[in-house]
């Protein structure tokens, strides 16, 4: 649950950030100035960095719809978001990536594997040496 609430709270912070440059443009160092301003009234507060703020942005740009932060992403911790935020430009595999994770339990690290080895593709096809040991036109048949 606790999760869930800062996640939203950083799609918020980057919906804020996406309004803000709307109106100001980009050159307008928004996030710069919100990054100063954050730790200015918040020193001891972690996750507020400008580099953080940029994926807040990103991640606010990439579910415009709040319905899949509270249904979905919401469910993963702000690491793994950050991970198939930035690994994944697809939104159906971001999607994809996201409910395999909540329904493996993948740590970070196993997602970033998972992304790298590109499981998607594999997940459904079973592993066979046919194309090997077959000649072509039988190992077609058989796959």
């Amino acid at each position: 649950m606790v999760n869930r609430e800062l996640v939203l709270l950083y799609w918020q912070i980057g919906q804020a950030i996406l309004q803000h440059q709307a109106k100001e443009g980009w050159g307008a160092k928004v996030i710069g100035r919100l990054a100063e301003d954050f730790r200015r009234e918040f020193p001891d507060m972690k996750g507020l960095s400008r580099a953080n703020l940029f994926y807040m942005r990103a991640f606010a740009e990439a579910y415009p719809d709040k319905g899949i932060i509270q249904q979905l992403v919401g469910q993963l911790p702000w690491g793994h978001n950050v991970v198939i935020l930035t690994k994944l430009k697809d939104p159906a595999l971001r999607v994809w990536y996201a409910r395999a994770c909540i329904e493996h339990g993948w740590s970070r690290a196993a997602l970033e594997v998972q992304i790298e080895t590109r499981l998607h593709e594999r997940t459904g096809r079973p592993i066979t040496n046919f194309s090997r040991t077959l000649a072509a036109p039988q190992s077609e048949l058989a796959q």
